[in-house]
């Protein structure tokens, strides 16, 4: 009975956002947890739609867009070797992606040069509580969960005709205005929303006409996801992969070098560098570096 009320409600609560509602939260988070007063700020949307949702940095959205408006010049004035800096891409490059009315959750993520696609297979037992407090203009209620190695408390509002909420979370009676986990190293919280029928759609197909006749380049991309094939896996394999990541991050480009056949030059700190063992040195002091001052992720279940 409790199910097809919420499916009810769901249902309701879409119906009357038929065109789509875009929810705005600031998210805080410590990268590092040995730095827990080194706190990162980023704009995060969640987007919702009839069907869908899809949670994502919005400086990773600017990000794509820029970088494929600046790929289409490009090709438009006839150039066929052009890079872009990518410019300030933000720190958040997973994206979530949920299907109603069941809530089917994926994690769009990646390891190194390989994108991942990855299905939630952990449920959420939230603990609802008495306590409320004002958000904004709305009445929130506390909850709170474990999930993905955390305890998190969340406050949710029934003001909103959703079940939905930041990263992955949702199943409340109503929309999750703010999160906090309880180490205070990631906290999402709620600064507005608006109705939309304008913004761009997630996944967008174009087909840009070389100058030169009879080539034509056809490009298919999504905001906020990561570009490439995804592979889909399971939390399992992507945990393996994880793990084998930490233990080699340049495995790939080694074996990529060792074909004979290919030839690299990158710049890292502004040194051009060719030879081939150089580079996987200084790549790899580079990669395990930042994995070391990236250890606090917002799911550590699925990165031991």
């Amino acid at each position: 009975m409790k199910k097809t009320f919420l499916l009810l409600m769901i249902s309701l609560g879409l119906m009357s956002f038929a065109q789509g509602t875009r929810i705005m939260y600031e998210y805080k988070f410590a990268p590092n947890i040995e730095k827990k007063d080194s706190l990162e700020t980023e704009l995060m949307y969640l987007d919702i739609r009839r069907d869908e949702s899809k949670f994502y940095s919005r400086q990773r959205f600017v990000s794509d867009s820029t970088r494929e408006a600046y790929s289409q010049k490009q090709i438009s004035m006839g150039s066929t070797n052009f890079k872009y800096d990518g410019g300030n891409a933000g720190k958040v490059t997973y994206t979530v992606s949920k299907k109603y009315p069941d809530f089917t959750t994926v994690l769009h993520t990646s390891i190194g040069d390989s994108k991942f696609l990855v299905k939630n297979e952990k449920p959420m037992e939230w603990k609802i509580l008495p306590e409320t407090k004002k958000i904004d203009k709305f009445e929130a209620q506390k909850a709170t969960v474990d999930f993905g190695g955390r305890t998190w408390t969340a406050w949710f509002s029934q003001d909103f005709p959703f079940q939905d909420g930041p990263y992955k979370f949702h199943g409340l009676p109503g929309l999750i205005l703010e999160m906090e986990d309880s180490t205070g190293t990631h906290a999402y919280k709620f600064v507005g929303s608006k109705k939309f029928d304008d913004i761009e759609k997630f996944e967008k197909k174009e087909e840009i006409v070389d100058p030169k006749p009879g080539r034509t380049f056809t490009r298919t991309f999504s905001f906020g996801f990561a570009n490439g094939k995804e592979i889909e896996i399971s939390e399992e394999q992507f945990k393996k992969q994880w793990k084998d990541y930490k233990n080699d991050p340049v495995k790939n480009m080694r074996q990529m070098l060792s074909q004979g056949n290919v030839k690299m030059t990158v710049n890292m700190n502004g040194k051009q560098i060719n030879d081939s063992a150089e580079m996987l040195r200084v790549m790899e002091k580079h990669q395990k570096e930042s994995i070391k001052n990236d250890n606090n992720k917002i799911e550590p279940a699925l990165y031991p």
